[in-house]
């Protein structure tokens, strides 16, 4: 779909449809942006989207007071997605499930998680330390040799990523958002502002803000404007088996001491993914069975012995968009770029992270501030001032 009316003027362009660019689009249309907003998508069947590809977890289990307030914000969004999202009537399908993020807890990184628990806590997040014994009764079947305990938040959970998705385009669609399917290969300026976009099909489009949303494709958007954003593309892969036997109960999303997570798919089937901290930059898409079958499979079958014996049913791989400098993402305004914005470099938090993003990059847009939650620790200027927001990473 192109412009209704045939115009390739607008007020607002987003380069990237995908989850951070459609909530964008759609809270800018929902707070009342009176002006053309398209959004630039070249993959419409999103089959090489980091969202669709995505585990679509969400949880407030963080070391930082800015993304703390970004879940929060987030999470009470998406419990009223589905009416919020509804169009004629009709609701969205992003089958939240609460189910909880279990973080688990050994010897080592046990003070380090006690110390963020009471930290979320004062921040008003969802949050429960748990001895091992109460560990047990949420996940009966955990082997819990080595560990000492666990934070458990109960708000947390996951959804259905693709439905999602179609949730937020479909909503801000019908709210007069236009959806361009189309690459942008380059970006238009006049000394430091920006004045639109250049697409694959030849076509030219005006437009007084360009947001770059474009995920892992960040820095390649950036470059376009002659902008150097720390972004790489950063392969990630997520595996789904059949266990020898069916747990009688709803998995949470577990994240286990050495990395892995694994949680409940559709039915009984169990989905499971983790990092290779060596993976180099690249657009790799190919999935590598040998990491499941050397690496997970061993961690998997020690922590819970009913997946000593599985089917291994598909795998698949995504992308990440890593910020190199502090795997936080990357907001606002650029400084020297009079009208480039970005949402970019969220290091695996998007998804998770994409209705309280929408929501503030809408303030600044139009009221040229943040009023809901103060995300200025993320903006750009960090990577010329150096003062970066770490993570305390537990695992």
């Amino acid at each position: 779909m192109t412009q209704q009316d045939g115009s390739r003027t607008f007020d607002i362009i987003i380069i990237g449809g995908g989850i951070m660019g459609s909530s964008i689009a759609y809270h800018l249309a929902n707070d009342g942006f009176p002006g053309r907003i398209a959004v630039f998508e070249k993959d419409p069947t999103y089959e090489f989207s980091s969202t669709t590809l995505s585990a679509g977890g969400v949880r407030q289990q963080f070391s930082t007071e800015v993304n703390i307030r970004i879940s929060k914000y987030s999470i009470d969004f998406y419990e009223k997605f589905d009416e919020i999202m509804a169009v004629d009537g009709e609701k969205a399908h992003s089958e939240f499930r609460q189910r909880g993020y279990l973080f688990l807890a050994n010897e080592k990184n046990w003070p380090l998680i006690k110390s963020h628990y009471h930290f979320q806590k004062s921040m008003g997040a969802a949050v429960e330390l748990l001895s091992i014994e109460e560990a047990l009764r949420i996940v009966p079947n955990l082997n819990p040799e080595g560990l000492v305990g666990a934070s458990f938040g109960r708000k947390d959970g996951y959804l259905d990523p693709y439905g999602t998705l179609q949730g937020f385009i479909k909503k801000a669609r019908s709210m007069g958002v236009h959806y361009v399917h189309d690459e942008v290969t380059g970006v238009l300026k006049e000394g430091f502002r920006v004045t639109g976009v250049t697409a694959r099909k030849g076509d030219k489009y005006t437009g007084a803000v360009v947001v770059n949303a474009a995920g892992p494709w960040a820095a390649e958007v950036g470059k376009m404007a002659e902008v150097n954003l720390p972004v790489d593309p950063v392969r990630r892969m997520i595996f789904v088996f059949q266990p020898s036997e069916i747990f009688g109960y709803d998995l949470p999303l577990v994240i286990d001491v050495s990395g892995l997570y694994f949680r409940h798919e559709t039915g009984k089937i169990i989905m499971t993914g983790m990092s290779i901290l060596e993976e180099p930059p690249g657009f790799n898409f190919k999935v590598d069975n040998s990491f499941f079958n050397q690496t997970m499979w061993p961690i998997l079958a020690d922590r819970v012995s009913v997946f000593d014996r599985l089917k291994l049913i598909k795998g698949w791989a995504g992308l990440y968009e890593v910020n190199r400098l502090d795997s936080n993402a990357l907001l606002g305004k650029h400084p020297g770029l009079e009208g480039f914005y970005m949402a970019i470099g969220f290091s695996g938090h998007g998804f998770m992270q994409a209705p309280a993003v929408g929501k503030v990059m809408s303030e600044l847009i139009r009221l040229g501030r943040y009023e809901t939650i103060d995300v200025s620790p993320l903006n750009y200027e960090r990577v010329l001032t150096g003062k970066l927001v770490i993570e305390e990473e537990v695992v």
